[in-house]
């Protein structure tokens, strides 16, 4: 309790009171900026530490790259005075990069699209060379061309790829008849490598294109008059022969089927084979008890009548078969006076 007699509390008290009571608060403030600026200051220590580990591993681990020393622009054939060798981090190269040893297979080729100096040489950056047709053909194969027409590409629907087989057509024996004809399989199961100039590797290209759908043809359009095959060089031979001997058919088969045909056709099995399909004589009999019926015949002339009686099932089973001869009928050997 403030008394008239008591003294009067000055500013200075008041300030030194406040003072007392705000000395925690802006400690702790104090010592709160201090603990940020620490761990600023080693967050800032440690990422440069660490930077400069990965820039040392990187700098340790590097690989010799082929880039062009001046601007290629795209069509440009690359030639061994337009690139040099760099070194770069091995953890910045590209998957296609060209390396030194890799640049000899690459010398010759157009690039596809411009190239900037300095730029590490993609294996993507060339224009894809055309295979050659007897890169596709194995070792100990023969490529054979031979003509054909509408009938022998089962009407233009062969394809690179597909699997056939050759059938051969000739006299036997050197006959020059119709019943002297043969059918034989020459050879089964043989793979179109091209149909024309399409190889089947290029038909299968086709195929990958965004604007060819599955169900459309890329052969739409494409017409061919040759059709090459691959061949050990024993069949090579006998196709080459056989089509100066006689007449070749090329019967389409499906890709998983493969059975093969032992024997061929002449043309007496095909003649017997047709005979199979003709009608039969039909046999006329004449029921139990009673006499076959008869046809009587009434012959005169010269002063002579003369009745003969003919079965008449033996008539109808004349008639039957086309170019059987009617039976004539026999006059007896007694004739009666007209």
């Amino acid at each position: 309790m403030v008394t008239p007699n008591s003294p009067k509390p000055n500013r200075f008290s008041r300030l030194a009171n406040g003072s007392r009571r705000a000395a925690p608060l802006i400690a702790a403030i104090t010592l709160g900026v201090v603990a940020a600026g620490l761990g600023w200051y080693y967050l800032k220590t440690s990422e440069a530490e660490i930077q400069a580990n990965l820039e040392s591993e990187a700098e340790r681990l590097r690989t010799d790259v082929v880039v062009p020393i001046q601007n290629i622009p795209a069509g440009t054939a690359l030639q061994p005075e337009m690139v040099a060798k760099r070194s770069v981090p091995s953890a910045y190269v590209h998957a296609d990069v060209l390396t030194p040893d890799m640049i000899d297979g690459f010398l010759g080729r157009q690039l596809s699209v411009d190239i900037s100096a300095g730029k590490p040489l993609l294996a993507n950056f060339f224009v894809t060379p055309r295979k050659l047709f007897s890169e596709e053909l194995e070792a100990g194969v023969r490529a054979v061309t031979i003509p054909v027409d509408e009938v022998s590409t089962i009407s233009g629907m062969l394809r690179a790829g597909d699997h056939i087989d050759f059938l051969f057509i000739a006299d036997k024996d050197g006959g020059t008849q119709a019943e002297d004809a043969i059918v034989v399989p020459l050879l089964q199961d043989v793979v179109v490598r091209a149909t024309g100039q399409i190889t089947s590797e290029q038909f299968s290209e086709l195929r990958k294109r965004p604007d060819i759908a599955n169900t459309v043809d890329p052969y739409r359009q494409r017409s061919y008059t040759t059709v090459t095959v691959g061949l050990p060089p024993v069949d090579a031979q006998r196709l080459i022969l056989a089509q100066k001997l006689g007449k070749i058919v090329a019967a389409l088969r499906n890709a998983d089927d493969r059975q093969k045909l032992d024997t061929g056709t002449n043309a007496q099995q095909l003649a017997s084979y047709i005979d199979s399909f003709r009608p039969q004589q039909p046999v006329v009999r004449a029921a139990p008890g009673r006499a076959p019926a008869m046809v009587e015949y009434i012959v005169g002339g010269g002063g002579v009548k003369t009745q003969v009686q003919t079965p008449l099932a033996a008539l109808l089973g004349a008639a039957a078969v086309p170019g059987a001869t009617v039976p004539t009928p026999q006059a007896p050997a007694v004739a009666g006076a007209y």
